[in-house]
């Protein structure tokens, strides 16, 4: 099985979608290529892609869509004229539900029908905001899960069902944890400290309110 990865960020090796790519090649003992839509013009990725029989995307999710550069690299493929062609995601959000993903889910298991490929599943994980700036000891859990899926998929040409269960088993918060982030929201402690800090790194912060799009 010839398998491509596609970090589908724009930040490309620069962000958490990275930190999962390699995460989950630590379990696998071959190395599969991995590819950059940001870095790749899309037309010639495309083009690519069609020499191996897995394609794997992995990709933030960006208000409950894939970024605008993975659209446009679909949109460039061409169905597969045979059989043996297969094709999964792994979405990674800073949405602490799962559940904010799978009207992603839905629309790329379209998709690779369209395609003509055989859907291997999407990986579902949420609250991956920041993973990329933590101490490796604050993601020991993500990261075993990470290395035991790709190894499982190197074995098996899948997702292991029980693991890609247990990355996504927040589906949704309940009423007492959003009552408790409201109260949090309130005293400043929410994590409007981080989006705020970045704010005014970038010196944004007083137009945070800007509208341009109205």
């Amino acid at each position: 099985m010839k398998t491509i990865i596609i970090n589908g960020s724009p930040k490309a090796a620069h962000g958490n979608t990275e930190v999962f790519i390699t995460q989950f090649l630590k379990g696998m003992t071959n190395r599969c290529e991995v590819a950059y839509v940001a870095k790749t013009d899309r037309h010639q990725l495309a083009r690519y892609i069609r020499s191996f029989d897995t394609v794997l995307f992995v990709m933030p999710l960006y208000i409950h869509a894939m970024p605008g550069i993975v659209m446009k690299l679909i949109e460039c493929m061409e169905s597969a004229t045979g059989p043996g062609k297969s094709m999964g995601f792994l979405v990674q959000s800073g949405f602490m539900e799962s559940a904010q993903s799978q009207y992603l889910e839905r629309y790329l298991r379209a998709i690779t029908k369209d395609l003509n490929y055989t859907y291997l599943g999407t990986v579902i994980r949420g609250g991956s905001a920041g993973i990329s700036m933590m101490p490796e000891s604050m993601n020991t859990k993500l990261f075993k899960q990470l290395n035991q899926l790709g190894a499982c998929f190197e074995r098996n040409g899948t997702f292991d069902r029980d693991i890609v269960k247990a990355l996504g088993s927040v589906q949704s918060l309940s009423k007492g944890r959003c009552f408790l982030f409201e109260a949090l929201g309130k005293v400043g402690l929410s994590d409007a400290i981080f989006w705020n800090g970045m704010l005014k790194n970038n010196k944004a912060f007083e137009r945070r309110f800007d509208r341009p799009f109205v």
